[in-house]
C-alpha cells in the first residue's frame, strides 16, 4: 500500500502499482515451479499456509548427488569466469553498480585498511577496531524512535573489554564517547569478556538525536574489495568517558 501511494503521488501509471494483494501474489509467485506443486491461491486461502515441495527436514538433501550448477557439477572453490563480481548462476546483479575490477579465482585474505597492524600511525590516535552488527530490536534504523522498541533493545551500548576499560578509567554503565576523525556517538559502556582487547562492539540503528550521533558516523566512504560493498567493520576509533 505504501508503494502504491508513493507511485500515485509520483505519477507512475504502470498497472503493477494498481494490483491488489491477491493480484500481486498471483503474478509474482511462480506457481508452475516444482516447489509449488499442488499449491495455489485457493489452497492458501483455505489452509492459510503451505509447505513448499522441497523435501522434509529429515530427507531434504538437494545436492546429495552433486549436481551443482558449475562446469564440473561439483562444489568448486576455484571460480573461473567471474567477471565484475557477477558469478552466475549463483548471483545475479546489475553490473552497472560494480567496479569492473578483475577477481581472483580463489578466495584469499585481504587485510583491513584500518588496523594497528596495517595503519599504525592512525592507530596511535584511534587504537580500537569497532564492529557494528544489526540490532535485534530494530529494522536498521526503523522503529528506533519508538519507546517500546527501545525498551526491548535497550539504550545504545558499547561492549568493551575490561583491559581497555581499565586503561581509560571507564566503569560499567558509564556514558562513553566513541569517535574518530569522521564522527562519533555516545553509548553506555558494558564491560565484558565477550569481546577481545582492542575490539569494541556497538549495534547500529539508533537515531542521531538520541546519542549525539550514530554508529555509521564513524564509517569511511571506502568500498570493500569486491562489489562496492561498504566497510562498516573496517574502522578504527577511540573510546573515552563522555564529558
Amino acid at each position: 500500500e505504501i508503494f502504491q501511494r508513493l507511485a500515485e503521488r509520483m505519477g507512475y501509471e504502470e498497472e503493477q502499482f494498481k494490483w491488489s494483494d491477491s493480484e500481486c501474489l498471483e503474478n509474482y509467485v511462480d506457481w508452475d515451479a516444482p516447489a509449488c506443486e499442488g499449491i495455489d491461491l485457493d489452497y492458501l486461502r483455505q489452509h492459510g499456509f503451505a509447505r513448499l515441495k522441497v523435501g522434509t527436514i529429515d530427507d531434504r538433501c538437494p545436492h546429495k548427488e552433486g549436481n551443482f550448477p558449475t562446469p564440473s557439477g561439483k562444489c568448486e572453490f576455484k571460480l573461473e569466469g567471474a567477471t565484475n563480481f557477477v558469478a552466475g548462476p549463483f548471483r545475479q546483479m546489475y553490473e552497472g553498480f560494480q567496479p569492473g575490477e578483475p577477481l581472483d579465482s580463489l578466495p584469499d585474505y585481504v587485510p583491513p585498511r584500518e588496523s594497528p597492524e596495517t595503519n599504525p600511525d592512525l592507530a596511535k590516535k584511534y587504537p580500537l577496531n569497532i564492529v557494528s552488527p544489526k540490532s535485534h530490536g530494530f529494522l536498521n534504523s526503523c522503529y528506533a524512535n519508538m519507546d517500546h522498541k527501545i525498551k526491548g533493545q535497550g539504550e545504545q551500548f558499547v561492549l568493551i573489554h575490561a583491559t581497555d576499560a581499565e586503561s581509560r578509567n571507564i566503569k560499567d554503565g558509564d556514558k562513553v564517547s566513541v569517535f574518530n576523525d569522521r564522527g562519533g556517538f555516545e553509548g553506555d559502556a558494558k564491560i565484558t569478556d565477550d569481546v577481545k582487547p582492542g575490539i569494541v562492539v556497538a549495534t547500529l540503528g539508533y537515531w542521531r538525536q538520541l546519542n549525539k550521533g550514530t554508529v555509521n558516523c564513524i564509517s569511511s566512504a571506502e568500498f570493500a574489495d569486491m562489489g562496492h560493498a561498504p566497510t562498516f567493520s573496517d574502522n578504527l576509533v577511540q573510546v573515552e568517558a563522555a564529558s
